[in-house]
């Protein structure tokens, strides 16, 4: 079923405000490349989820006109929109028998909340024992960005995460200080055995998840520094790490 009017201006507000436009500004036409990254959908779903929208799940619109069309049920043409650059690169590989999930994000890119506990991105992402921590943090966005490349990383190196929401998947820690990664199935929180590691600068935040037999701490300690270093502005990316994982 089509949109109605004050439904499509109700959409053209969202995508406005999530592109820093005003909703004059958002046409048929208008690109939603920024938002096509992991971080832009889930904030983009919250928003439609608040409106009462759902967008299919393999939906990827490339413009608004895309994205009416998308929560319609209609087909559109489409000319491909340029793809924003990335502010970081995010990779799947495999050692051997491992399976490695990377991923690596802008921590200027999460919201800036009064209180994470009530904000909708916030609250629909994050599990209660992760806000809990990261408010805890002089700086939270960084600990949340941690925590929400840990859960990408993860649906990466393991395809049977893909589908499921973020706020099932969580990162808790030992009484060292050590990440671990938590699965909410519905029956009760269980530890999952993939090895985790989180890293962090100042401006990005970097995880590596990894699975398969024997899956060794000192590869994900070992791999995780190099990320953060290679997305630093000034840095070149490791040689032998992008041959390793394609980026």
């Amino acid at each position: 079923m089509s949109q109605t009017m004050p439904q499509t201006e109700q959409l053209r507000s969202l995508v406005a405000t999530m592109l820093s436009l005003s909703p004059a500004e958002v046409g048929d036409g208008t690109s939603l490349a920024a938002l096509n990254t992991s971080l832009g959908s889930a904030k983009l779903r919250l928003g439609l989820k608040r409106l009462g929208f759902t967008l299919p799940v393999n939906a990827k619109p490339a413009t608004f006109a895309g994205l009416v069309a998308a929560l319609s049920g209609e087909a559109v043409a489409e000319s491909p929109a340029k793809a924003a650059a990335p502010v970081a690169a995010a990779s799947t590989g495999s050692l051997g028998s491992l399976k490695v999930g990377l991923d690596v994000e802008d921590i200027r890119s999460l919201p800036v909340a009064a209180d994470y506990w009530e904000h909708e991105f916030y609250r629909g992402t994050f599990a209660k024992s992760e806000i809990a921590y990261a408010v805890l943090q002089a700086e939270p966005r960084t600990h949340f960005a941690g925590f929400w490349c840990a859960k990408e990383a993860l649906r990466k190196c393991d395809s049977a995460f893909a589908g499921v929401s973020p706020e099932k998947t969580a990162v808790a820690h030992d009484a060292d200080g050590q990440p671990y990664l938590m699965f909410d199935s519905g029956a009760g929180p269980e530890r999952l055995a993939h090895a985790v590691s989180i890293s962090h600068t100042s401006e990005v935040a970097t995880a590596v998840v990894v699975a398969g037999v024997a899956a060794p701490a000192v590869v994900v300690e070992t791999i995780a520094p190099l990320i953060v270093e290679a997305t630093k502005p000034e840095a070149k990316k490791s040689r032998g790490l992008a041959k390793l994982f394609g980026i």
